[in-house]
């Protein structure tokens, strides 16, 4: 596939087959990941792979402490956040990405987004549909707990046999979001 085929192709996908997604796929993904540039070379990216009993267990907890902030700031103020969490119970595969940077740097959450780029792009040219979900910061606290990370959360990514192909959002003009100055 070509590299401007994925980028223009690539949609973000909501619903899976249940089929299994081969781990050597995933691994593929998790490789191309880990080629993504990254200030200094720092490397800052982790990932962490759930799939079947360990994804299950996961969700729930992530759903129950949904709940919890919920309860705690007294409206249904969570946004997406139930309908990532279906997403992440219903997708073959669910990938933690966390940012161990060390130093603090702005430039580590870059490097960790160039990182998930790169996820997103090669799932996308093996046939896999995925998803950016950035829901996962409703309980960040609590997922750092859950896994006994001392890592920054950056986001989750769900990857699996697409069900549907959405059509291409609008994009807006080159001209309103790009200045050119000689």
């Amino acid at each position: 596939m070509e590299l401007g085929d994925a980028i223009v192709g690539r949609r973000s996908i909501r619903e899976y087959y249940t089929r299994e997604v081969p781990m050597d796929l995933v691994k593929q993904v998790l490789v191309a990941a880990t080629w993504a540039p990254s200030a200094k070379n720092e490397q800052q990216w982790r990932f962490t792979v759930l799939t079947g009993a360990a994804k299950s267990k996961f969700t729930n907890s992530f759903r129950k402490e949904l709940r919890k902030t919920e309860r705690s700031i007294g409206s249904p103020a969570m946004g997406s956040a139930y309908g990532s969490c279906d997403i992440m119970e219903h997708a073959p595969v669910l990938i933690i990405v966390w940012n161990a940077g060390a130093r603090g740097w702005e430039t580590e959450v870059h490097g960790v987004a160039a990182a998930i780029q790169n996820m997103l792009l090669k799932a996308y040219s093996l046939g896999l549909g995925s998803l950016w979900i950035g829901d996962i910061f409703y309980a960040s606290d609590a997922v750092r707990a859950y896994f006994g990370k001392s890592w920054l959360l950056t986001a989750a990514v769900s990857i699996g046999w697409p069900a549907n192909s959405p059509l291409p959002m609008t994009r807006k003009p080159l001209e309103e979001v790009a200045e050119f100055m000689s």
